[in-house]
């Protein structure tokens, strides 16, 4: 389910990714670069760990790269409503002498929006970083959807931070949706990927609107919402989170047209369910981008 987690929500990886690190003569040197793309290509991310060893004191100023329509320096914030929200940051991230930008999910990371092409595993973006004092510095950066999947987990597992060892989620992409309504796909995806005899996961209210739908899950005492997309092979999930998820802007920027219209089908079938259920919807914190191909490792 940014894209994009809050510091407290992890995911059990898969083995990582070890880049050669790129160097500057200034001593700004990029560790770890990966990106990963929301399932339908609808929007995507990079994060890697800037370090500065010995130089100025500099800034990270801006992104650029040919790989989506929009690329931009985007961090979490939560609003006077207690609202996570993610934001371009103009104004970018400060780099200090002998310090580091952590570009991570649930925190600061390169956001794309618009993907260009099919973001397959293995493919490697271009992306320039720009420094106020030591310029462009261009990275190649591999796409690498390992790094969001491996033992599965239920919802609780997402929020509170632990792993789901126990169990692994079944791989959605290889669900037969044949015959079924779209409704009851849905909630058969969510259950696939987390549902367990021991904490069953309930799916209420499931809305609709052409390719995208949101629906709303219960377990173990937890809740939140996801954001699904409806590709060739059905219907899997692109987003899991909270609050952000009632918001027609954010998922505008998820690449949902009809936004307007699907947040304000979705929030009244929500709130028909009483203001409980809205609150525990909401009580998920930050966003987790999923993975369609969501197998055990």
């Amino acid at each position: 389910m940014s894209f994009i987690t809050r510091a407290r929500v992890a995911f059990a990886t898969s083995a990582l990714f070890l880049a050669v690190p790129v160097w500057a003569e200034d001593g700004i040197e990029i560790h770890d670069p990966y990106a990963i793309a929301s399932p339908g290509g609808m929007s995507g991310a990079a994060f890697m760990t800037v370090h500065n060893h010995g130089g100025a004191p500099d800034r990270l100023l801006d992104v650029r790269s040919d790989a989506a329509a929009k690329v931009e320096l985007h961090t979490h914030t939560e609003n006077s409503d207690g609202v996570m929200t993610m934001v371009h940051v103009e104004e970018g991230f400060d780099l200090p002498t002998d310090g580091e930008i952590l570009l991570d999910r649930g925190g600061n990371h390169i956001m794309f929006m618009g993907l260009s092409g099919d973001w397959a595993d293995g493919k490697v973006l271009s992306v320039s970083l720009v420094f106020e004092t030591a310029g462009e510095i261009t990275v190649e950066v591999p796409v690498d959807s390992a790094r969001i999947t491996g033992d599965a987990m239920d919802m609780g597992a997402m929020e509170d931070g632990t792993t789901g060892h126990q169990h692994h989620a079944h791989a959605t992409a290889t669900l037969d949706q044949t015959g079924m309504s779209d409704t009851d796909a849905i909630v058969a995806v969510l259950k696939a990927a987390f549902d367990t005899p021991d904490n069953p996961l309930t799916v209420d209210p499931v809305v609709v609107d052409q390719d995208h739908a949101l629906a709303s899950w219960a377990q173990g005492g937890n809740g939140g919402r996801a954001l699904l997309t409806k590709g060739d092979a059905g219907w899997e999930v692109v987003l899991c989170g909270g609050p952000d998820l009632r918001m027609p802007a954010f998922l505008t920027e998820h690449g949902v047209s009809a936004a307007d219209r699907l947040s304000a089908a979705y929030n009244a079938a929500e709130e028909a369910l009483g203001a409980d259920k809205v609150a525990l919807s909401s009580s998920f914190e930050g966003v987790v981008m999923m993975s369609g191909d969501m197998q055990s490792h």
